[in-house]
């Protein structure tokens, strides 16, 4: 299948809050693509992650963005919004 037409499938599921199948086509592009495609996948998977709760994925995605792009203000943004998520409360 087409690239562009499974980045449309995936932003359409995204704004109809379906993250789980959004992440589905999102892991296919991005196994296709050997790439990140300029952290745009790793950047949707971290928001499909922070809107299911799962913050550490969040983190781990946005920064294969950031890492992939960081010219990209918005994925700086996330990036840095991240780092206050930490495993500091399991290490107790």
């Amino acid at each position: 299948m087409d690239l562009n037409k499974l980045e449309t499938m995936s932003s359409r599921l995204m704004r109809d809050g379906q993250f789980r199948d959004a992440l589905k086509i999102l892991f296919c592009m991005a196994e296709r693509d050997n790439s990140l495609d300029g952290g745009s996948f790793g950047h949707a998977i971290g928001e499909c992650y922070e809107a299911l709760g799962d913050l550490h994925a969040a983190r781990y995605w946005y920064a294969r963005a950031y890492q992939e792009n960081p010219a990209i203000e918005r994925y700086r943004y996330d990036f840095e919004k991240m780092q206050r998520v930490t495993i500091d409360d399991l290490l107790r």
